[in-house]
């Protein structure tokens, strides 16, 4: 077993990790932990942009405003100040860091309008912000000479102490190349590990979203919350013939003037909400499942035909390329859509800088519960929490000098990497499981719930542990179980969260059981 020491410690090179590590890597040494290429993240397929109230007649206060009523009154409203006010600081940090947003003909930003704002408030780089930002942060890391930059490694369990106040010291990896282990020692370790998408059948989220970050936290005693609240986007590309990865139709499009309508070519939204198809993403969703239940059609449409020639491939190329690759011209065809997994409001509770109820751990971006999305996130949001919280807490961290335990190894979970075998007999049942689960969630705990289905799921979830339970001893674990094991302990606190709050509220929806048998 090999270790090794660094100051701090990132898994994740999303904006959140890279935020961080370019900001603390002023105070010392920095591994940054990629459990695929360090531009693989869910960061490169964010399309739409940061909101940052730039200029009159926006403000801050209108800003936080949108942001609170998105988040139905259960956002940690100093939590959205502070975020709020730093926006227009993080978006000029991000271009210091080579990030050209669009501009206007008279030089400003020019700013998008997405679903629950009430400006215009977006800052983009056309429909591929995400990527760009993505690529900016990762030749600034790849530049400094404080960061090392660790590709192929799954983080597979936190270093703590318990003796006494608990505290996070380290953590161990597993490269996925040749299945050696490592443990990494830090005075900080920062998890922006990103969400748990992989959690369902339909997701936005790339493969690697299996929720490890969270799951090892949780293993680890962290304190976790609003797991009930996850976030549907309803407008990923529909393909009859499923692809590796699910393809997001930003909502910026519909911003743009695009909209949705039924296979008539009917629009529909204002029905559901005065903002048409521009209302909260939680409500769109729930309005386009329940119109393709009633239709019994397995998608809905986007309409963009009306919207002035060329506009969509000049504002949205990257979404322009896609839609004509799947066989569909925006000019002339209507785009069809489906709703899927997006983004996970709920994560480890964090403070302000960051920190977790473990000392030594810290959580920012989508693994992080800051509060800020309450109970259902407003539209470019996410990235702009990733730059806000990774500077606090990079600036807290910095200040932190050592952690007491910082040469005393925990061997707690050694058990987890010293049993790697040959597990290519087990494979194929651990994918099985893995899509029963995705399935399970994804019938039973997605976009419509009802209490009776969550507590089938659970009963479930816990059937399917056993079942890796006993492929893992026969063989040990390998990176997929351990990721499988991830899954289920997310799906466990998605489904205890949904079942201790039987009201509807933002992304968590439930109907009673009569409700939903009517509807079926």
């Amino acid at each position: 077993m090999k270790s090794l020491y660094y100051d701090y410690v990132v898994l994740g090179s999303g904006i959140a990790g890279l935020t961080f590590a370019l900001k603390v890597a002023e105070a010392g040494t920095v591994a940054v932990v990629c459990k695929s290429s360090i531009g693989h993240t869910n960061t490169s397929f964010a399309q739409g942009g940061i909101a940052a109230a730039l200029r009159l007649p926006d403000s801050d206060c209108q800003h936080v405003q949108d942001t609170l009523v998105a988040g139905a009154g259960l956002c940690n409203e100093e939590a959205v100040r502070f975020m709020a006010a730093q926006a227009p600081a993080a978006i000029e940090w991000l271009q210091q860091k080579g990030v050209c947003f669009d501009k206007t003909a008279g030089g400003e930003e020019a700013l998008g309008l997405e679903g629950g704002h009430s400006r215009h408030r977006i800052v983009h780089v056309k429909d591929h912000t995400g990527l760009s930002v993505q690529e900016a942060l990762v030749q600034e890391a790849r530049q400094h000479p404080a960061i090392t930059v660790l590709e192929n490694c799954m983080a597979a369990e936190l270093l703590v102490n318990t003796a006494g106040e608990t505290i996070c010291h380290g953590v161990s990896l597993i490269h996925l190349k040749d299945d050696t282990t490592l443990h990494l020692e830090a005075k900080a370790v920062v998890l922006a590990t990103g969400g748990s998408g992989q959690v369902f059948r339909h997701t936005t989220n790339p493969a690697i979203a299996t929720g490890d970050g969270l799951a090892m936290a949780a293993r680890a005693g962290a304190d976790i919350g609003n797991m009930e609240f996850f976030q549907f986007h309803p407008t990923a590309l529909y393909e009859p013939a499923p692809q590796q990865e699910t393809f997001l139709i930003s909502e910026a499009v519909r911003g743009a003037g695009a909209e949705l309508v039924l296979p008539s070519g009917e629009r529909f939204m204002h029905e559901y909400h005065p903002l048409g198809s521009l209302a909260p993403r939680d409500i769109v969703a729930r309005a386009v499942l329940s119109e393709m239940k009633r239709l019994e059609h397995p998608c809905l449409y986007l309409d963009a035909r009306h919207l002035p020639a060329r506009l969509l491939e000049r504002q949205f190329p990257v979404i322009y390329d896609r839609c004509r690759k799947a066989g569909f011209l925006p000019e002339t065809d209507l785009i069809p859509v489906v709703p899927a997994a997006h983004y996970q409001c709920g994560g480890v509770q964090t403070d302000l800088q960051g920190s977790t109820s473990l000392r030594g751990l810290y959580a920012i971006g989508e693994v992080a519960c800051t509060g800020v999305h309450g109970a259902n996130r407003l539209a470019s949001n996410s990235l702009l929490e990733g730059v806000v919280f990774a500077i606090s807490a990079a600036t807290h961290a910095a200040q932190v000098t050592s952690v007491p335990v910082t040469k005393l190894v925990d061997r707690t979970f050694d058990h987890i990497l010293f049993s790697l075998t040959d597990t290519t007999v087990v494979e194929p049942q651990v994918r099985a499981l893995k899509q029963k689960l995705q399935a399970l969630m994804w019938e039973h705990a997605s976009i419509i719930r009802n209490m009776e289905n969550l507590r089938q799921a659970k009963t479930e979830v816990a059937s399917l542990k056993k079942q890796l339970d006993c492929a893992r001893a026969k063989v040990g674990f390998s990176p997929s179980i351990l990721e499988l094991y991830n899954l289920l302990l997310v799906a466990q606190l998605i489904l205890n969260a949904c079942l201790l709050r039987p009201g509807s509220i933002g992304g968590h929806y439930v109907v009673h059981e009569t409700e939903a048998a009517l509807a079926g």
